[in-house]
């Protein structure tokens, strides 16, 4: 006759010290993530699962996060997150469950010039928690980018070192946020993206565009987080940049956390529909004017560089004063403010060719007015 096994893990416990974390890690496990293009993606995921512990027990169960898994092997998403932690809570008699998931997950681009396709990697991280009834759940990327020394642009007789950059974004928000819209919120804002192929005229783009926008890692953190800010009901968000340097035996970073609850203004603040410098009392330069339009009507600088066919990273710097629109992006522009074409153009320093030619007719009258 066998005698029943011994259970040592449910044994008490006499310390009196609680563990907040409790379980396996490392373990490598196919999941199923949610795809915007093609709707899912398979992919192998390196799993951490854990519960709390009370003091008065000894130890927990580890085979039986194996076999809460097992229950969810055809269907671990990302919508499954919130019954996989119940269950362990049920399986295991904790109060509280964690599971982490890093796995990477491919986009595919086309290069600028030749779209050639191929795949981007991107390292990725679910962080899910569920404290009693409550479920915390964070999203994490990290981008690869290419950034330009702004500083050695400006003293270089000829070009400036780059460097690639790590970008890593955590966030909580209300609402479904695809990784593809994280993913384009960082490059949007890099002096550069990155390709797994490019041609030889590839490689000429990709380099002059990150000529024509240097960034610090100062700049990245805060251009990314502004960007982050339209993502729909963010409550929370971290970044964290790292640039390894290629002419330093070092690396540069910046950070930063940002909360919507713990923001002095919000996150898209009205503005009037002229705004003005406060130092001197005049209208403020057009890059300043138009991100207090675009925050107004609650837009992203994404959405508003998509409807005027230029990149992200462009527009930001036509709201730092360092570019200006063309003519063409200016009329796309008006509509999508509501404001006069005419005057969105003379508000831009853009004067058009009609008005040039009524001042050219009379250029001392024109300057008695404006200096009335």
């Amino acid at each position: 006759m066998n005698r029943p096994l011994p259970d040592h893990a449910s044994a008490p416990d006499t310390r009196g010290v609680p563990l907040d974390r409790v379980g396996i890690c490392g373990l490598r496990y196919p999941i199923t993530v949610l795809d915007r293009a093609r709707g899912r993606q398979p992919t192998v995921a390196e799993l951490s699962l854990s519960v709390g512990l009370p003091p008065d027990v000894r130890g927990t169960h580890m085979s039986r996060f194996i076999e809460v898994l097992e229950a969810h092997r055809s269907e671990l998403t990302i919508r499954s997150l919130p019954d996989v932690l119940a269950r362990m809570q049920e399986r295991l008699d904790a109060t509280d469950a964690h599971l982490t998931a890093r796995f990477p997950y491919f986009i595919p681009k086309e290069a600028p010039v030749s779209r050639v396709p191929s795949l981007l990697d991107i390292d990725c991280a679910f962080r899910a928690s569920r404290r009693g009834p409550h479920l915390d759940f964070t999203l994490e990327v990290t981008v690869p980018v290419t950034t330009l020394c702004p500083c050695s642009k400006a003293v270089s007789d000829r070009g400036a070192h780059n460097q690639r950059g790590e970008v890593t974004v955590a966030v909580r928000t209300r609402d479904f946020v695809w990784i593809e819209q994280l993913v384009e919120a960082v490059e949007s804002c890099a002096s550069a993206p990155l390709y797994a192929q490019l041609k030889r005229a590839d490689e000429k783009y990709v380099t002059e565009q990150a000529y024509d926008n240097p960034r610090f890692v100062e700049d990245l953190a805060r251009e990314i987080t502004l960007a982050l800010r339209g993502l729909p009901g963010l409550d929370w968000a971290r970044v964290s940049v790292v640039n390894h340097e290629s002419i330093h035996n070092h690396g540069a970073f910046a950070s930063l956390e940002w909360t919507a609850a713990g923001d002095a203004a919000p996150c898209h603040p009205p503005a009037p529909a002229e705004s003005t410098d406060p130092a001197s009392g005049s209208a403020a330069p057009f890059g300043v004017w138009l991100r207090d339009q675009r925050r107004r009507l609650r837009l992203s600088q994404r959405e508003v560089a998509a409807r005027l066919e230029i990149s992200g990273s462009f527009l930001s710097r036509v709201e730092s004063g360092e570019k200006r629109l063309s003519s063409a992006a200016l009329s796309r522009l008006a509509p999508l403010l509501g404001v006069d074409e005419e005057t969105l153009r003379l508000r831009a320093g853009d004067i058009p060719d009609g008005l040039l030619e009524r001042i050219a007719a009379d250029p001392d009258g024109f300057r008695r007015w404006a200096t009335a």
